[in-house]
């Protein structure tokens, strides 16, 4: 008899001030969103392997990783990043990965891949120590050196909250929003 299938989501993110102060350690306001990136499949030995609704190619890489950047297609890079930021503490993952989130549209698709694919492989750390996790993978994966607010916004998002994060102090305050307010 085989395993049910494992299922994890990530929420995209839209940031209401803010934008680009995380590069520099300052106050931003994003909220998660109700759309999401999710894998889902079943747990490897010492392999991934995940096909995409979004995409035609497979990404397919063994365990342990140290070269992500390497991994075709690009957008495998993410995946790769993040087991590689793993280490030896990544477990193997064979799925498919679905995305509502428009990607492309500044609603942190990546950072919403990012974050499935570390649960995905067994990451059980703190949402912050995940979403540095998720930011490291980013830059070594694909080279892009982005700020924290992406990955701590979709690792700490709570349902009708705006998020006030230091990205400095790495301090996450949730502010529920009015009732009558929908975003």
């Amino acid at each position: 008899m085989s395993e049910a299938p494992l299922s994890f989501h990530s929420p995209g993110r839209v940031n209401l001030i803010g934008d680009h102060t995380d590069y520099t350690g300052g106050l931003v306001l994003p909220m998660a969103i109700d759309r999401y990136t999710t894998i889902r499949g079943n747990r490897t030995k010492n392999s991934v392997r995940l096909r995409s609704e979004n995409e035609s190619e497979i990404v397919e890489f063994d365990l342990p990783i140290s070269s992500p950047e390497k991994i075709s297609p690009i957008w495998g890079r993410y995946v790769a990043g993040v087991a590689a930021e793993m280490q030896n503490l990544a477990l193997g993952f064979d799925g498919e990965v679905s995305c509502t989130i428009p990607i492309g549209a500044g609603l942190s698709s990546s950072a919403a891949l990012e974050v499935a694919t570390a649960l995905a492989l067994g990451d059980t750390s703190t949402p912050v120590e995940r979403a540095k996790l998720c930011q490291r993978a980013e830059f070594r994966g694909v080279g892009v050196p982005c700020g924290i607010m992406d990955q701590l916004a979709v690792t700490s998002g709570i349902r009708d909250h705006a998020l006030v994060i230091d990205c400095h102090e790495l301090t996450i305050s949730p502010v529920q929003l009015p009732n009558d307010i929908k975003i």
